[in-house]
C-alpha cells in the first residue's frame, strides 16, 4: 500500500490516497504521529490501527453528532458519513449496528415524516423528498397506507384553499392572471393542476 497523496482538506485534517483512490480522513497530527508520508509504503500496523481502532470509533461519534438533534434516513446518515471521509467499509459496519439498536430505521423515519408534513405540504412534495432522500416507493407507500384516501384528500383540499384565501382571491372578479399565479405557486409546492381547479370549481360555486 503506497500514499500516492495528502490532500488538506481543513486545517485540521487531510485525505490520505492509497494506490491513487481516496482511503480515509486522518487528523494530521496522527498523519505525523503514524509517520505517514506521500509516495512511502503505509505499514500493515499502522493501517490496522487505522482501520479497527481510530476510524471506527470515530465514525461511531460522528454519526451519533449526527443524529443528535433529528432523525436521518440510512442514506442521509450514510452521505454525511462518506462525505466525512470514512471508509465505506467502516460505514457498512456502524450503519449495520445503529440499525441493531434502532437508532436508525427507515420505516419509522418515513411514518414521522410523513405524520408531520401531511398537514403542510402536497403528498407529491413529501413523495419526492422522501424519494431524495433514499426512501424507496414500499415504505413511502405503507407509509401512507395508515391514512384514509378521504383524509389525505381533504387535507390537500384544506392546503389549496388556504392558499386562494392568503391571496384573498376574489371569485365573482375571477382575476384570470391572479389566478394563473395561484396555481403556479401551488404546481410549485407539488400539487397537481387537476386537484387545484377542483377546489377553484368549488369555491367558486360557494361564492
Amino acid at each position: 500500500m503506497i500514499v500516492t497523496d495528502i490532500v488538506r482538506t481543513d486545517k485540521k485534517k487531510s485525505l490520505i490516497y492509497i494506490d491513487y483512490e481516496k482511503a480515509f480522513s486522518l487528523y494530521n497530527s496522527e498523519i505525523t504521529r503514524l509517520g505517514i508520508e506521500t509516495d512511502k509504503e503505509l505499514d500493515s500496523t499502522s493501517y490496522n490501527e487505522i482501520m479497527n481502532d481510530i476510524l471506527p470509533e470515530r465514525c461511531r461519534e460522528r454519526a451519533v453528532y449526527i443524529l443528535k438533534d433529528s432523525d436521518k434516513s440510512e442514506f442521509i446518515l450514510r452521505d454525511k458519513l462518506s462525505k466525512g471521509g470514512y471508509p465505506a467499509i467502516i460505514i457498512d459496519k456502524v450503519i449495520a449496528d445503529f440499525k441493531e439498536y434502532n437508532y436508525i430505521d427507515d420505516e419509522r423515519y418515513v411514518k414521522n415524516y410523513v405524520k408531520y408534513n401531511i398537514s403542510a405540504k402536497s403528498k407529491s412534495r413529501i413523495i419526492n423528498e422522501l424519494y431524495a432522500k433514499g426512501i424507496c416507493k414500499t415504505l413511502i407507500s405503507k407509509a401512507f397506507d395508515e391514512y384514509e384516501d378521504e383524509d389525505i384528500n381533504e387535507v390537500q383540499y384544506e392546503l389549496v384553499k388556504k392558499e386562494f384565501l392568503k391571496k384573498r382571491y376574489d371569485f365573482l372578479g375571477d382575476d384570470k392572471n391572479l389566478l394563473n399565479k395561484i396555481i403556479t405557486a401551488l404546481m410549485r409546492k407539488g400539487f397537481k393542476y387537476d386537484d387545484i381547479m377542483q377546489v377553484y370549481y368549488e369555491l367558486k360555486r360557494e361564492n
